[in-house]
């Protein structure tokens, strides 16, 4: 138990003698530079400077005297300031970030490919997070749609959402606004949304999402890997979405 205590306060930005110093006055409550010397076996020449540290940071008082002893202020108090603080900071963080990010200028025929697991899973959230308007996702397989269906079906009641598959009742356990592929749509959706070149291996295709008329995003397998390979800012998207979306409302 002591051990993981330490640990949480040096997580908190404590040195390991800080630490002790400050889990031996919370057991004692109320004690002298010597008695939490004695305690908690920081060496005496180091006693005073933490201890004044401890109290310029928030986290004990000092009640003056000869000699001085010092005491615990609220716990409670002290780290709900802490987590304030730290969220405070990490929002601040996150935004000067985010203004430092400049968005890529691509041109009509650019792509970008991501080859982590994490990146996908990362790009996914995000690309959904920011639709506005409407988004087709040209589904090959549905075990996409049954996998990423908490993300999705909300995105129902803010957008204009397709789901486009081959057969509808291969997705009848799956409630969204699903259409059948007829036409020059099911002629596109037998059309690998990727080439070849770009992934090598026996391939499974997973999806391809466009989302505002501007940004394209699809995923498949290849041997043991999955990719993802992103575009945006394309005219073709724009047309390309458009051009679905008229179709599926034709039928």
């Amino acid at each position: 138990m002591a051990n993981a205590i330490i640990d949480g306060l040096r997580a908190l930005g404590m040195n390991e003698y800080e630490a002790s110093v400050y889990s031996t006055l919370v057991g004692l409550q109320k004690a002298t530079a010597r008695d939490i010397h004695e305690m908690s076996r920081v060496p005496r020449g180091r006693i005073y400077d933490i201890l004044n540290d401890l109290a310029r940071r928030g986290f004990i008082g000092v009640e003056e005297g000869s000699p001085a002893s010092y005491y615990v202020l609220d716990i409670d108090v002290v780290f709900d300031r802490l987590k304030d603080d730290y969220i405070r900071s990490l929002e601040e963080t996150r935004e000067a970030l985010k203004n430092l990010s400049v968005k890529p200028r691509l041109s009509p025929d650019s792509f970008f490919i991501l080859r982590s697991g994490w990146a996908i899973e990362n790009h996914i959230s995000a690309l959904f997070r920011r639709v506005k308007r409407s988004m087709v996702v040209l589904c090959y397989n549905p075990e996409f749609l049954r996998r990423y269906y908490t993300i999705i079906k909300p995105l129902e009641r803010k957008i204009d959402l397709y789901v486009v598959v081959r057969k509808r009742e291969e997705c009848a356990d799956i409630n969204l606004p699903i259409y059948e592929a007829r036409g020059t749509v099911m002629e596109l959706l037998n059309t690998r949304p990727v080439n070849e070149s770009v992934m090598e291996g026996l391939r499974r295709d997973e999806c391809a999402i466009l989302v505002d008329g501007r940004d394209f995003f699809a995923i498949a397998t290849a041997g043991s890997g999955r990719y993802a390979v992103i575009g945006s800012d394309m005219p073709i998207i724009g047309y390309l979405q458009k051009t679905i979306v008229e179709r599926l409302e034709e039928v």
